[in-house]
């Protein structure tokens, strides 16, 4: 290659003279002959023109046939394509050759003119043989062109001659000079390879042998360099044998060393899962029995003794658990749920939580959800609402005045998909820059300072950071100095197909309500609240403005007054605006961080009600259904009632005394009759003596676990019978928990359980059975009346929710259409199964709705079914059956506005 490109570059350079002169004098010889050419074809062509015309001249004009024989010997003179003689009087004109060609120029030269068309030229003459007449001759350029041609190969042949003749003498030179590189690139490869036993002789002259001289050199140098480092190589090669040796010694220690690492970091995790439950077992007694003494009568002084000892309680739990859920989250050990939420819910679930702290400290709190954003998501609702507390209660602890404000925004529509963004605005003294940068690291407070006031691990802002990148989020903060502060984080999360809007949503469309509320946060949130009920809204700012708005004879006709009232609201000025408001007769809910102070000042007027502040959906829903008479207070009672509606059989199993005592007070209170056990053995007995809707198993016991025991009641459980058992345990690591529900168990609770978690549980769990309602319940156990329909008896199967009545009843008549056609057929066709299951669908539907009489007929049928009874029994049973579903229809016909009011 390096040959081959000296070569042509050697060859290049000999021809370049060669060929520069041949160009130049072979343009300068085509030039002269092109212009020779063209001069030598003008003249010609001149004087053949001026030939013939003479020639036609000296014809008598009356010789046509002369003067067209011309004409065609001009056509043999050379070039000449066509002739044609034009006559001035009525002599015809004559022509030869083919047609001549249009004119599309004129050359003039001297005083004669040539007519130039597009191949060729015309010359014309005027002659005059006894009348005036035009001689035009039409040459073509194909003599030109061809002489041109011979000129150009000419200087082509003249040019490679030339080149040819310099290509000899570069041809040898390049041969001298480049063989001997050749033969040099060719040593230099082998060199390269590994030959130095190679000579070099090429016999080169001049710099080239100075060259070779150089290359003999070098191998020389490379031998000895070779042998040198062959010697390095064998020292090096002994080297690495003896640093392998010691290489497998220490990965040897290194095993044994990760290997005691594997076992640590097992003791730590079995360590981990025991501290928490040691602790987290005394802190359950201590919580839970100060929950107990919180409802007996003490003095004030115990009461805040007490007081005392459930904060610090509830405290050391917040550190214990920031402290292992940081653990888990460290060993990768945390997973997330992917469970239907509704966000709504769940922000006005923290706000009611965190409402005590914040009117502690005289502070508003709001909650602003805008209506695009999409309450019903799939994602972790425990983890969302962990995040959402931990930004809330750390903006209430470190904001002294003003307000605390939730808002939830979409960010981003993805379809199945939304990107929601949450932010807790404060009006604190804001953070500064330096603060910021290392808040959401790990054990960093925003005040480290020794007077800082308020306490913690310093890992909640970390832990949320964590929690909210593992549900595919961001969080940050927005901050200034004395401005406030604004923490943000985002959900990525599905939406939930399943889930349905609320469908009380249209109860309250076209009400007129009158809206005060001094806070401007507090008052839009209850704005999107009234405003997502398609309620007409007469918002003010203060209750200075509403009353000279009444004054003005304003607001007549409104349906509902709702009144925000302060922070710290002043009976002496207060108590004569509420009289004044109250004097009205207008429905009124006052909403106040101090309802029972303001409970008493409005005790009188009994279209008035009092609400804590921040208000959430529901309980402002059941509010003004109270006030517009559709809901009474014995059913708000009701819905605050926390006994359970049914009889229901629990078996409590844990081996400490406290914990034992703890949960069988709280299921008691809740209406279950319980069973405890501090032994696994003891639960076994237990469990052959009787049935249990659920079993409350502690994990952790001596003797027998809570997964023996759980395994052995799968034992002892007859075909067909399934014993939910909840596991509970304060086990921190959830692989726990996925051993727990392998190893059999139903579900898990983690201690310190609450009455909440408890009734929640039952009702998960044993709601979906049959039960017979409680004695003390105030409703008999089986209907006793001939009413078609009792009001009374669909209230108390609600659990006194009027409107849950109504929902129920309105579903049993909306399926009775179809259900008495279907018993008719299936007991004409004989089909006992299909009968079977649609008197006990409708039987199961009649429990919960105040219809006593058809709830006997179908029960009768029903168990005359089972029972196997003859086809003649059954008859006038299922005609009774139809009677009653068609008393019912009759009856929602006749007095359909009065049923649907009840």
């Amino acid at each position: 290659m390096v040959n081959q490109s000296l070569r042509s570059r050697l060859m290049f350079m000999a021809i370049l003279p060669a060929l520069m002169a041949a160009l130049v004098v072979g343009g300068y010889s085509l030039v002269n002959r092109l212009v020779d050419v063209r001069d030598t074809n003008a003249q010609r062509q001149q004087l053949v023109a001026d030939s013939f015309a003479a020639r036609l001249e000296s014809t008598p004009i009356t010789d046509t046939a002369r003067q067209q024989q011309l004409l065609r010997q001009l056509l043999e003179a050379e070039d000449v394509r066509a002739a044609t003689l034009n006559f001035s009087g009525d002599n015809p004109t004559l022509h030869a050759g083919p047609r001549l060609r249009p004119v599309t120029s004129i050359n003039q030269k001297d005083s004669r003119q040539r007519l130039v068309t597009d191949t060729s030229w015309q010359l014309t003459r005027n002659i005059n043989p006894g009348e005036p007449a035009i001689l035009t001759v039409e040459f073509t350029r194909q003599g030109e062109y061809v002489s041109t041609l011979e000129g150009l190969i000419t200087v082509i042949l003249v040019m490679v001659g030339l080149m040819l003749l310099a290509m000899v003498p570069a041809l040898r030179f390049s041969h001298q000079l480049t063989n001997p590189i050749g033969e040099m690139v060719a040593a230099v490869r082998r060199i390269r390879d590994g030959d130095l036993s190679m000579a070099i002789h090429t016999q080169a002259k001049g710099e080239l042998a100075d060259l070779e001289t150089a290359l003999r050199q070098m191998v020389s140098a490379l031998a000895d360099a070779q042998t040198e480092l062959q010697q390095n190589v064998d020292q090096a090669t002994q080297d690495l044998r003896e640093t392998l040796e010691t290489i497998e010694i220490q990965n040897i220690e290194l095993d044994m060393a990760r290997k005691e690492a594997l076992k640590a970091s097992q003791i730590k995790s079995e360590f981990l899962a025991n501290m928490s439950h040691e602790i987290r077992t005394p802190l359950n007694g201590i919580i839970g029995f100060t929950k107990l003494l919180e409802k007996s009568s003490m003095s004030p002084r115990q009461q805040d003794y007490l007081g005392t000892i459930h904060k610090s309680a509830d405290s050391l739990l917040a550190i214990i658990n920031d402290i292992l859920d940081f653990s888990k989250i460290e060993a990768g050990k945390l997973s997330l749920e992917h469970t239907p939420l509704n966000l709504h819910d769940l922000i006005e679930d923290v706000q009611t939580l965190l409402a005590p702290m914040a009117q502690d400290r005289g502070l508003e709190q709001a909650a602003i959800i805008y209506s695009d954003v999409p309450v019903n998501l799939l994602g972790d609702p425990l983890r969302i609402r962990q995040v959402l507390t931990n930004l809330l209660s750390n903006a209430i602890k470190f904001t002294e005045q003003g307000s605390v404000v939730v808002r939830a925004m979409l960010e981003e529509d993805r379809g199945a998909e939304a990107i929601i963004k949450l932010t807790v605005t404060d009006t604190g003294n804001g953070l500064s820059q330096e603060t910021q940068k290392n808040l959401f690291s790990a054990f960093t407070q925003a005040d480290q300072s020794a007077r800082r006031q308020e306490g913690g691990t310093g890992l909640g802002l970390a832990i949320s950071k964590r929690l909210v990148e593992g549900m595919g989020g961001e969080i940050g903060i927005d901050s200034s100095e004395g401005q406030g502060s604004t923490f943000w984080f985002t959900l990525r999360a599905e939406r939930d197909p399943k889930q349905r809007p609320s469908p009380h949503l249209e109860h309250f469309r076209g009400r007129t309500v009158t809206l005060v509320e001094t806070d401007e946060y507090g008052r839009l949130g209850l704005y999107h609240m009234l405003s997502h009920w398609q309620m007409r809204i007469n918002e003010f700012h203060s209750l200075d403005d509403l009353m000279a708005a009444l004054d003005r004879g304003e607001l007549v006709n409104s349906d509902f007054l709702i009144v925000g009232l302060p922070a710290h609201p002043q009976k002496q000025s207060m108590q004569p605006v509420l009289d004044n408001l109250a004097a009205l007769g207008q429905p009124m809910l006052a909403l106040s961080n101090n309802p029972e102070t303001v409970c008493r000042w409005l005790e009188h007027y009994p279209h008035c009600q009092v609400q804590g502040k921040p208000a959430t959906r529901q309980r402002l829903f059941n509010a003004l259904l109270a006030l517009s008479g559709e809901l009474d207070s014995s059913e708000l009672d009701a819905h605050t009632d926390n006994r359970l509606d049914y009889p229901v059989s629990v078996m409590v199993v844990d081996d400490h005394p406290g914990n034992l005592k703890l949960a069988r007070v709280f299921l008691e209170e809740l209406g279950a009759i319980v069973t405890p056990c501090d032994s696994g053995q003891q639960a076994l007995d237990a469990f052959r003596d009787q049935e249990f809707d659920l079993v409350f198993m502690d994990i952790q016991m001596p003797g027998m676990d809570g997964k023996a025991t759980t395994a052995r009641i799968r034992e002892l459980e007859t075909p067909g019978c399934h014993t939910p058992i909840v596991a509970l345990t304060a086990h921190a690591l959830e692989s726990e928990r996925r051993d727990l529900l392998d190893s059999g168990l139903d579900d898990y609770l983690s201690k310190p359980i609450t009455e909440g978690q408890l009734r929640h549980t039952l009702e998960q769990w044993v709601m979906e059975k049959p039960h017979q309602p409680l004695p003390d319940s105030g409703e008999d156990s089986e209907p006793d009346n001939d009413k078609v329909f009792d009001e009374d008896l669909a209230r108390r199967r609600a659990g006194g929710r009027q409107s849950l009545a109504d929902e129920m009843l309105k579903m049993l008549l909306d399926s009775l259409s179809e259900d008495r056609p279907a018993i008719s057929s299936a007991f004409d066709s004989g089909d006992q199964e299909t009968l079977l299951e649609r008197v006990h669908k409708l039987h199961g539907a009649t429990r919960y709705c105040g219809t006593p009489r058809l709830e006997t007929a179908a029960k009768t049928l029903e168990e005359a079914l089972k029972t196997g009874t003859g086809r003649e029994s059954l008859a006038p049973m299922v005609s009774a059956l139809c009677d009653e579903i068609c008393a019912l229809e009759h009856l929602w016909q006749d007095q359909g506005e009065e049923v649907s009011s009840y």
